[in-house]
């Protein structure tokens, strides 16, 4: 009997494991997709992106080309759009595909 027992305690614990797993992956998956279709199309985030292209003077912090685009060097996880300026950067679009590895 207590072989059974914890044979369904192992299995329940196991299957909690799989749904935490699931869903904080559905999580990140969701915020993700608010990122790119929502936050990157907004104004907050024109007024942050041009904030930061003028305090670099429109250079890549990475080769010192003229940056076009923005940077984000850490992402507020839980708060989307919510990071301070200092973790983004000015950056070329080369330079930019090399930091995502595309």
């Amino acid at each position: 009997m207590l072989i059974i027992l914890a044979i369904i305690i192992g299995v329940l614990a196991g299957l909690k494991i799989v749904i935490d797993q699931w869903t904080s992956e559905k999580s990140r998956q969701q915020r993700r997709t608010y990122y790119r279709d929502s936050y990157l199309k907004s104004d907050d985030w024109k007024r942050k992106r041009w904030v930061v292209l003028n305090r670099d003077n429109h250079r890549c912090a990475y080769c010192g080309g003229r940056a076009t685009q923005v940077h984000h060097k850490k992402y507020a996880h839980r708060n989307i759009g919510r990071e301070p300026i200092e973790w983004l950067v000015s950056i070329c679009d080369n330079c930019h595909k090399k930091q995502h590895h595309t």
